[in-house]
Order: C-alpha cells, then structure tokens, then sequence
C-alpha cells in the first residue's frame, strides 16, 4: 500500500502521503469534525494531526505517535475501512486523460479517479503507483474507452487461431494466424473483432484485450467472470467494473500479486504479457511508469 513510512521525520514520499491523505479522506465521517484533507502529497501539520487523531479514536493507540508504517496498524485499519463503505463511484467512459493525478475527482491513467487507484491498492496491498504503472504501460495514451465510448481492445489473432483450432486460417489469415502480431493500427482493432464474431462469437471475445487493464476474453474466469460474455459486459460497463476485473485478475495469481507488491517488473510483465515481454520491453516501461507516478 505504501513502501515507506509517512509521519514526523520520516521519509514521507510523495506517493505515500498521498495515500495516506486519500484513505484518511474516505475514512474522514468516522471522524467528528475532521475536515478533508487535501492530496497534495506533502506531509504538514494537517495531515499529521490527522493521523494522530485518526489512531486515538479509531485504532484505540494509547500514545498515538503519527506515524504510518508500511504493514503496520494504522494502515491496516485504514485500508480495512477505505474498502468497507459504499460500492466506489464509477468514472464515466472517457478519451485519454492526460495525466497521474492528484486530487479525489481528476482522472489518472486509463480514466481512473484517484478513489478507484487508492481502494485498488487497498485491496492488493500494493502501492497506487504500482497499478498506474501497469495501466499507463497497457493503454498508454488510449485510454479505458475509445471515442465512441467502447472499451480500449487489442485483438489477437493467435488466440483467435487457438480457440478456433486454426478453422479459419486459410479464408482470414489476417485475424487467424498461429504467428502473434500483424495487430495494424488501434482503428482496425474492432473492424477485425467484428468479423471474428461472425464466424465465432465466444472464441473472437476470448480474443481480444479489454480496458485499462487489457485483460484476456480468454482469462474470464481468473478476471471474476464465470462467462466471456460476463466479462465483456462489464468491460463495457465502467472504468470501475474494469478495475475489479484487474483486482480479482491479480488476487487470481500468487504470482502475480507478489510481484506487484514488490515491483518486480520482469516476473509481473512475463505472466502478465507473455514470454514475449522483454522484446518489447514491458517491464522497463513499468518500471520507469512506476517512476514517474511514485515521485
């Protein structure tokens, strides 16, 4: 959730403070008279007693000290009760934001509000830098949804070639090839979806890549879905439905949940992207996307 401690004469990243602002934010009604803090990432008086309030009268600390320490009581509880109230609120589909973010309300990689990203990493245990990254390195530019208002897709004709058994091989080659690649340009992604749903519906949408988090038809199941068809309409739903699907994706894989609370970018990037993943250079493009976000 945060890699260092944030308190009095601690290292108080930016990244970290944030954090803690953000679920000491959504954890402010259980708090009389707490006003809302603003998520600046700079660790002053406010922010402080803030803390300090908040373990004297929710965590019970006999000497609340103002420190938040990674692992530790504080941000167990904070992050217990960042993830316990209503349902997060859901971002309308949006072309491509320009940036990480700050505030509660403004959108970061991939359409994601600074809400979403902090009970994301309520929730896996891992840093809000950590998931921006992975979303700026899938999407980039993008966004969770087109202009028209669909979900971000990559269509994959290897996958279409697996789930086909190769039927169509000869008469499309172009969206049923056992070679990975021949992808084209973002405009021809749905074109080529399209037609693969003519000659078969359930294997073209295991096909294809979703949302901010370009998730696999084909790993419906890990994503939290029992039915491809599930899957996609949640896809289709909100920035929000994407996100949960990315949690219980990464929940689904000890793996993969480790190395995001590590940021091992290499072994996150080989389960996540395929073998094919240092040719083009997923785990460097994290690793500074994470750079970027952190600082």
């Amino acid at each position: 959730m945060i890699a260092f401690a944030v308190g009095e004469r601690r290292p108080n990243r930016t990244a970290d403070v944030r954090t803690v602002q953000q679920l000491l934010n959504r954890a402010g009604g259980m708090l009389p008279g707490q006003s809302k803090l603003d998520v600046d990432g700079n660790m002053g008086p406010l922010t402080s007693a803030a803390i300090k309030r908040y373990q004297q009268t929710v965590v019970h600390l006999s000497r609340p000290d103002g420190v938040v320490d990674p692992g530790g009581r504080t941000i167990t509880m904070l992050s217990r009760r960042a993830a316990a109230p209503a349902p997060a609120p859901r971002a309308a589909p949006a072309p491509a934001p320009s940036g990480g973010g700050g505030s509660p309300g403004r959108a970061g990689p991939g359409g994601l509000s600074e809400d979403l990203y902090v009970e994301a990493a309520s929730q896996l245990g891992c840093e809000v830098a950590a998931i921006k990254a992975v979303v700026k390195t899938e999407v980039d530019i993008r966004g969770a949804f087109d202009t028209s208002g669909r979900p971000t897709i990559l269509f994959e004709r290897h996958k279409f070639y697996k789930h086909t058994n190769g039927r169509f091989a000869q008469s499309n080659p172009d969206i049923c090839n056992s070679v990975q690649g021949g992808y084209g340009r973002f405009s021809e992604q749905y074109p080529k979806l399209d037609r693969a749903i003519m000659l078969d519906r359930p294997a073209a949408l295991k096909s294809a890549s979703w949302g901010a988090f370009q998730i696999l038809g084909e790993n419906h199941v890990q994503a939290g879905h029992s039915t491809v068809e599930s899957f996609v309409a949640a896809m289709k739903q909100s920035v929000a439905a994407q996100l949960k699907a990315f949690v219980a994706f990464v929940r689904g894989d000890g793996r993969l949940l480790t190395a995001l609370r590590t940021r091992n970018w290499a072994t996150f990037a080989r389960i996540y992207n395929g073998p094919g993943y240092a040719k083009n250079q997923y785990d460097q493009h994290m690793r500074s996307n994470y750079q970027r976000f952190a600082n």
